[in-house]
């Protein structure tokens, strides 16, 4: 095998010695790919996910369920092509491989694109979301109200990922009392289907956690898919206890999150919700009854003084008709010994 040129062996091995600014290396690292030759004109097949636009350009990943791949589509080329992808689109991409030297990012920028057809993972998320649908796992009967004054809220997600913290940190912000009980869980990759639902199982066996919260921070489809399998969904819909999704997704509603009781779009929300249950209870339970009690008493207190009106009418209709029957009855004895007077001396008895 004949050696590498002196150049090329040196931006393949380079000098450990040499301190290099993050320009350097990434100017390195962009040499080495740009100088590849297996990484040109690559052809490669995977679906389509995280697809997102603007007017440059189409940015998504393509996987095949264990790996993925950045891609850049430019905009004015993706419109000279007759495809329309979307997520779950399942392609062949032709290309070469670039290396992005300011954001150090690599890609594939395909200047061809073959549709395939739908893929197996997309399909495989909408055959299980139909058959969870037709057992009734999303229907509103099946919710269970997350209490309004919650003790003890379980935790089911990551010990290393900031979706803990920012659960817990929203809770305590609002309410430093509630007692958080997290269970670490594998929220990515083939185990995480099993730790997540073992992770809720272990919480709603406890009869001290009064709700619980499951989730991760944002990540692409593939990284969300845990979200989307069986076994999950199963842990919620089984669960006794009110469970709340918290994923970092806005695009389109995973599985979980319409079997859970209630589905927030952060982790932060998921705390915030919780604790706001309360701000909700007063709100929608609490604040009416105090409304009916204020209007009642504003009614009776209205209807006492009527009364009163017309117990003072009363007696003054009563005062202004004469004197009391004390007067008459003194008047008329009156009269009767002056009439017997009268008589006795008209008699001469007197």
């Amino acid at each position: 095998m004949a050696e590498a040129p002196d150049t090329e062996r040196q931006a393949v091995n380079p000098d450990s010695r040499a301190v290099l600014s993050v320009s350097q290396l990434n100017d390195r690292i962009a040499s080495v790919v740009e100088e590849t030759p297996a990484l040109h004109g690559v052809r490669c097949i995977g679906e389509v996910t995280d697809l997102h636009q603007n007017s440059t350009a189409l940015y998504f990943t393509l996987t095949d369920g264990n790996a993925e791949l950045p891609c850049m589509l430019w905009a004015n080329r993706y419109r000279n092509m007759d495809v329309d992808l979307g997520d779950g689109t399942e392609v062949i991409l032709e290309g070469d491989i670039d290396y992005w030297v300011e954001g150090g990012k690599i890609d594939l920028k395909p200047w061809e694109v073959i549709v395939v057809g739908d893929g197996d993972q997309a399909a495989a998320v909408e055959r299980l979301r139909s058959e969870l649908e037709e057992r009734g796992w999303f229907d509103d009967e099946q919710k269970q109200r997350p209490p309004a004054f919650p003790e003890r809220v379980g935790v089911v997600t990551s010990l290393r990922g900031d979706a803990r913290y920012d659960i817990q940190n929203a809770i305590h912000e609002q309410d430093p009392t509630v007692d958080i009980l997290v269970k670490d869980a594998t929220v990515q990759g083939s185990e995480a289907p099993t730790s997540i639902a073992n992770g809720l199982h272990h919480l709603d066996r406890s009869e001290e956690v009064d709700s619980i919260i499951v989730g991760r921070g944002g990540g692409s489809d593939s990284n969300l898919q845990a979200f989307n399998t069986e076994r999950v969904a199963e842990a919620i819909f089984t669960a006794n206890t009110p469970t709340v999704t918290a994923i970092g997704h806005t695009d389109d509603r995973l599985i979980a999150d319409q079997v859970a009781d209630v589905a927030t779009i952060t982790p932060t929300a998921a705390g915030e919700y919780i604790v706001n249950s309360s701000e909700e209870f007063f709100a929608g339970e609490v604040k009416p009854l105090a409304q009916q009690l204020d209007a009642a008493y504003e009614t009776f207190q209205q209807e006492h003084e009527h009364e009163q009106e017309l117990a003072e009418a009363v007696d003054e209709a009563a005062a202004s008709e004469g004197l009391p029957p004390v007067y008459y009855k003194a008047a008329i004895a009156v009269l009767l010994l002056l009439l017997l007077a009268i008589t006795g001396l008209w008699l001469g008895v007197i």
